[in-house]
């Protein structure tokens, strides 16, 4: 019998090995012998020696290095030490050493080769074409032009791998490469540490670049550059540098820019630069995120020429130029990131640029912290600038500025100052510790609200010749001279604002300038209330002037202002009226005045009247607008206040309380212990709002409040998104209640159940310092369900001796909801039928009043509904009678509790 033996499978064959030695005993005398020797898949192993070869890899083979015995190195004798164009080759372990002191040590022009554990010198590596080369713990180094250079469409990874000792660029990357660096280090190059140019991209993780002769990273073009968590360092020119495209400006009709280079840097540190820490031209688009720059040697950021920047949580320390600079037609976007120290300004916009910044800060800058220039624009939002020798914020030439939010503090110079053409909107700013906290030079109007301006050296707010500003709704305290400076020829309109503890007069406005100044209070001046110069002239309304050391209204030589509905208090002298001054007084006011000299209508006139008489003469010079004039139908409106009895009862004893602490104080006795803030707990629509307002006008009635104006809010309109948001939010509405009453709705929602972190707690802080810095020129009131009211009280212990008295407003009864809607009939001429009445008291027995049931605004509900289906009726009569158009019946009612609600 023949036995056939089956033919062996060649796949699962092992190649053979090859092996090199310098002698060749039992092997190759050469490593290209081997190789052309052995068959894809073999491993070739080369014993220690120097072989003088340039070895051609053609075939997927393994060329590992046999270390035991000593290094085993590979040098040129021609061309590069070695070619690879395998498919899958490897080199692991070898010392290779080009021939040609400006060329190629290793070349790849095709196919794949992965180099391990290998050291590189006198000459580069070229991975070119579609080939693709990865890199593991390497090291090129004492190499001409270039370390490594990848080039075509190839592609190159590197772990762990050293660059160093280049005389030219550490790695450069070109064309449509794509390369990725993890792990390693660039060092001594003198070009840069890695070069990018075509559309070539990188992707850079844990590397560390230092000590290069130019830039630490340089992209031009359209490159895209990611670096994470690296470190650049000592470098002559820019840490990194994107230029980006060259192409057409953005204004140019038709024209449309390249695509841009793009850098993505996150989680890294650039110091030590010898120009910007990092530069973006030509279109390039960067974003830094979690990133730090320090010790550059011109500016931390130089982002120009139609650029896009956006930095997330960035810190730019010790600058010795600008921290950031945006120029020409570039675009900024900062958020929480943190300029510290700069040698020149903090934050720099000129040009035509654009930029936004979010919670970011500039501390200690040598020039003005930040300053806008040009045609530029900028969005700042909940900014801090602490610190400059000079502004803290400067708007120039043409820029326009929204300044919404943040704190501007220790200025050397003003905190605010805007020049030439400028405009600007500054809304929700506290400025403190500057010259002049805000100074305005422009002709166009800028507008300045719900500011906070304190401790300035000099004046709080000046407003410079011939500019016009809108001043609303803001604080000015503790200013070194005038809290308010109109200069010559202003138009200013300054409305709703408190000036108080000027270390100078309240308000001067000089010669020729005609502002309109409503709604303002000024208090506590060291010299006047308001100070008119001579020829100065403009309209003060609704203003009240008080406790100033000097006459509360002085007006000079010529002046003409008009001064209407005005109120002077507790001052030694009211007005005084230097010769030719001619003021027009309408429905003004004085009181407790030691020297009373307002004339009684009309036009000025001297007057000499003092003491005790003058007092006399002061309060009836406007007898019929003395407040407590409108006391009884204060009252009288309390007690037509539908049900509430148990409320309505609290506040006459609180009423009668307020009266005898009005009659000992002027007896000269001491009050009794008083508490005014209250605690309303009733449901919602109960009228808590309601006895709040009277509560207001009765208080300001008896004296014991200036306007006893009303000022509702809520948790959203106290408490902030952000850290540092809610303090000024909380502030802010408190400011505005001075005078009044600040009346906080569902004020449980600021210690939200389970949430001991939540910013309602700095909220009610701030509010707690408030009512004890003020705490007699506003009644705080808060107001929520009964249940939770109790757990607000508790959450902060101040709170707890601050409102002692808690007014309980009770649901209404059916019968009292019924008289709601009878009202509201009443108040827009319906009229209820008897029947009609019984039909809504047998409704409102039997609604459900659980979940968010609203009592009063339930009741002004049903009635809405009922003229809506009263319209539906009466609509199909031909011609309805008067008495058929206003008389609602019980078939008018909502047909269930559940539709009305």
């Amino acid at each position: 019998m023949t036995v056939t033996t089956p033919p062996r499978d060649r796949r699962s064959v092992t190649p053979p090995p090859q092996r090199v030695a310098p002698k060749g005993w039992g092997s190759h005398r050469t490593i290209g012998a081997a190789v052309r020797a052995a068959t894809d898949g073999a491993v070739v192993t080369v014993a220690a020696g120097v072989y003088q070869e340039s070895v051609l890899i053609d075939r997927d083979v393994s060329i590992v290095a046999d270390v035991a015995d000593g290094p085993v190195e590979i040098v040129a004798t021609y061309g590069p030490a070695v070619v690879s164009k395998s498919k899958t080759a490897l080199l692991r372990g070898f010392l290779i050493r080009g021939c040609d002191p400006g060329g190629v040590a290793v070349s790849v022009p095709a196919g794949t080769l992965q180099l391990e554990d290998c050291d590189v010198s006198a000459g580069w590596v070229q991975v070119a074409g579609w080939a693709t080369s990865t890199m593991r713990r390497c090291r090129i180094h004492r190499a001409p032009g270039a370390g490594l250079h990848v080039t075509g469409d190839a592609q190159a990874s590197l772990t762990g791998c050293t660059i160093e000792d280049i005389e030219g660029d550490g790695i450069v990357l070109d064309q449509a490469t794509s390369t990725t660096l993890t792990g390693g280090i660039v060092t001594r190059v003198s070009g840069n540490a890695i070069f990018l140019q075509g559309n070539a991209s990188a992707a850079i993780d844990d590397y560390e670049i230092t000590r290069a002769g130019d830039s630490g990273v340089f992209s031009t073009n359209r490159g895209r550059l990611e670096v994470r968590a690296s470190r650049l360092s000592d470098v002559a020119a820019d840490g990194i540098r994107l230029a980006g495209p060259s192409g057409p400006a953005l204004g140019e009709l038709g024209a449309q820019p390249e695509e841009a280079g793009t850098v993505r840097l996150l989680d890294s540190t650039v110091s030590r630069t010898g120009a910007h820490g990092i530069g973006a031209a030509n279109h390039a688009d960067v974003l830094m995120r979690l990133c730090r720059l320090s010790d550059t040697g011109k500016a931390g950021v130089d982002c120009t020429d139609h650029s896009r920047m956006e930095m997330i949580d960035c810190t730019v320390v010790d600058t010795a130029s600008t921290g950031l600079v945006v120029r020409d037609h570039a675009r900024f976007v900062g958020t929480g990131c943190h300029v510290t120290q700069p040698a020149g300004n903090g934050f720099f916009v000129g040009d035509e640029a654009q930029a936004s910044m979010s919670r970011c800060t500039v501390t200690d800058a040598a020039f003005t912290s930040i300053h806008l220039g040009g045609n530029a624009t900028a969005e700042l939002l909940d900014c801090v600038v602490n610190g400059t020798q000079e502004h803290g914020v400067r708007v120039a030439n043409r820029a326009i500025l929204q300044l919404t939010g943040g704190t501007v503090s220790k200025t050397q110079m003003n905190g605010i100052q805007l020049d030439d053409g400028s405009d600007a909107t500054i809304r929700g700013v506290s400025v403190t510790d500057a010259a002049v906290g805000i100074r305005v030079e422009t002709p166009h109007r800028p507008l300045i609200e719900e500011c906070t301006i304190s401790m300035t050296s000099q004046s709080g707010v000046e407003v410079g010749p011939h500019s016009s500003p809108t001043v609303r709704g803001c604080r000015i305290f503790a200013s070194g001279s005038a809290g308010l400076f109109i200069e010559h020829d202003s138009k200013a309109f300054v409305e709703e604002c408190d000036i108080e503890d000027a270390g100078g007069s309240g308000i001067v406005i000089w010669n020729a300038a005609r502002p309109l100044i409503r709604s303002v209070t000024v208090t506590r001046c060291k010299k006047n209330g308001v100070y008119f110069a001579p020829a100065a002239a403009g309209t003060l309304e609704d203003v009240t002037l008080s406790f100033t050391e000097f006459p509360a209204l002085v007006m000079g030589a010529d002046a003409t202002p008009m001064v209407r509905r005005c109120w002077i208090h507790d001052v030694d002298e009211d007005v005084r009226l230097a010769d030719g001054a001619t003021p027009t007084f309408e429905d003004c006011r004085v009181t407790n005045v030691v020297t009373a000299m307002m004339p009684s209508h009309g036009s000025a006139r001297a007057t000499t009247a003092t003491g005790a008489a003058g007092r006399k003469d002061a309060r009836g010079v406007a007898a019929e607008n003395d407040p407590e004039t409108h006391l009884p139908e204060l009252l009288r409106q309390v007690d037509e206040l539908i049900g509430l009895a148990r409320a309505k009862q609290d506040v006459n004893t609180m009423i009668k309380l307020m009266q005898l602490v009005k009659r000992r104080h002027d007896a000269g006795l001491l009050p009794p212990p008083l508490s005014r803030h209250l605690v309303f707990a009733g449901n919602p629509g109960t009228g808590k709002t309601t006895v709040a307002r009277l509560y207001g006008q009765i208080l300001a009635a008896l004296g014991m409040l200036t306007t006893g104006h009303l000022v509702e809010v809520d948790r959203g309109m106290l408490v902030g998104e952000y850290v540092g948001h809610t303090a000024p939010k909380t502030q802010s509405a408190f400011r505005r209640a001075l005078g009044g009453v600040l009346f906080i709705d569902e004020a449980y929602a600021l210690v939200p159940n389970g949430q001991g972190n939540d910013f309602g707690q700095e909220a009610i802080a701030t509010l707690v310092k408030l009512m004890e810095d003020h705490r007699d020129e506003v009644v705080v009131i808060v107001a929520g369900y009964p249940d939770q009211m109790s757990r607000f009280i508790e959450a902060n212990p101040g709170l707890a001796s601050r409102f002692s008295r808690t007014l309980t407003f009770e649901d209404y009864t059916p019968e009292e909801l019924v008289q709601i809607v009878a009202h509201q009939a009443a108040t827009h001429e319906y009229r209820l039928k008897d029947e009609t009445c019984a039909a809504l008291t047998a409704f409102f027995t039997t609604v459900d009043r659980s979940g968010s049931f609203g009592n009063g605004r339930f009741a002004r509900k049903v009635f809405q509904e009922m003229t809506e289906r009263h319209a539906h009726r009466v609509a199909e009569l031909q011609t309805p009678t008067k008495e058929e158009l206003s008389e609602l019946l019980p078939n008018d009612l909502p047909i269930s509790a559940e539709t009305a609600r």
